[in-house]
């Protein structure tokens, strides 16, 4: 009877399998994160810490750590200035910085490009399905009336915690962001 030899993945391929396991475990990471989103409207500050705290432990053994940094770093500039104009909320402004520590710097810049196109058409298939367009429209004007009037500071009404305006959960398009992100690069 013959023994079977279990094939053996030639030496240059290991990183290969951590790597996918890497991708892997980010896209379950953000995938959990935008179905808690859909689901409650809020992602866990326990989730998101434990994301940006793997990916740097992560890129700080298998490299990539300084753009890890520079990932989160501005990720959570950029989330805080979104969320001091009340264009999203707190949850999201943690989900954007820990998939800046898992993703880097260039993976994350490509999640967020293809997450905030993916935003934009959730957000507009969801006003045009409810019939507010030109109230949406209207409610720009006035968003950036306020802008002018009083800078870079959330409109009293219009904002992403007032719940009688038409919102959608950031983490689905984030979500659609990463995934595209970690299949092209």
């Amino acid at each position: 009877m013959q023994r079977r030899v279990a094939p053996q993945i030639p030496r240059k391929w290991g990183w290969l399998k951590i790597m996918n396991t890497w991708n892997a475990f980010v896209v379950a990471f953000v995938v959990t994160a935008a179905v808690s989103d859909a689901c409650t409207r809020k992602i866990p500050r326990i989730l998101t810490t434990a994301g940006v705290a793997a990916g740097l432990v992560y890129h700080a053994f298998a490299g990539g750590i300084v753009s890890a940094l520079a990932a989160t770093v501005i990720a959570f500039a950029a989330g805080l200035t979104f969320f001091w104009v009340g264009a999203i909320a707190g949850g999201d402004v943690k989900l954007i910085s820990a998939l800046g520590s898992m993703l880097g710097l260039d993976r994350w810049m490509l999640a967020m490009e293809a997450a905030v196109f993916a935003a934009a058409l959730i957000g507009l298939v969801q006003v045009i399905r409810s019939g507010a367009l030109m109230r949406t429209l209207k409610n720009m004007g006035e968003i950036s009336k306020a802008i002018v009037r009083t800078g870079f500071k959330a409109h009293p009404v219009l904002n992403a915690s007032n719940p009688n305006t038409i919102r959608s959960p950031f983490g689905i398009a984030a979500a659609l962001g990463t995934v595209l992100a970690v299949v092209v690069r």
